[in-house]
């Protein structure tokens, strides 16, 4: 079975997204947007053998179904420019297209962590 992602550390390998993230290990860190193509823009997550771990915003789209604006409020009264800062996680009020990702985020620093997780690796 082909691995979601595996920990380039450790080695642990989580088979699924919902594996990835009910890891108790796994904590989101950070993100580095991508303007031109904000699927393509990282999220960075500590794993608990001290190891990065990056993946791509495309990987987590599914989880937010609400509203994307068309338009990015970028530089704007209404933007408090989280997005130029890869270690704010607070999530974003903003009607601008690149909110949804803040929505994400919510998402994921929210996730159940399963209480004991299964080695897989």
């Amino acid at each position: 079975m082909h691995a979601f992602q595996e920990c380039f550390v450790c080695g642990k390998k989580w088979f699924s997204r919902d594996d990835f993230l009910d890891d108790p290990g796994i904590e989101i860190i950070g993100y580095q947007v991508n303007f031109d193509d904000l699927l393509a823009g990282i999220f960075l997550f500590n794993h608990s053998c001290s190891a990065t771990v990056s993946l791509s915003v495309r990987y987590f789209n599914g989880l937010y179904e609400g509203p994307i604006f068309e338009n990015r409020a970028t530089g704007s009264d209404e933007c408090p420019e989280y997005c130029l800062y890869q270690d704010q996680l607070d999530k974003c009020s903003a009607r601008c297209e690149c909110a949804y990702v803040w929505n994400i985020i919510d998402i994921v620093k929210n996730w159940p962590k399963t209480v004991e997780c299964i080695e897989s690796g």
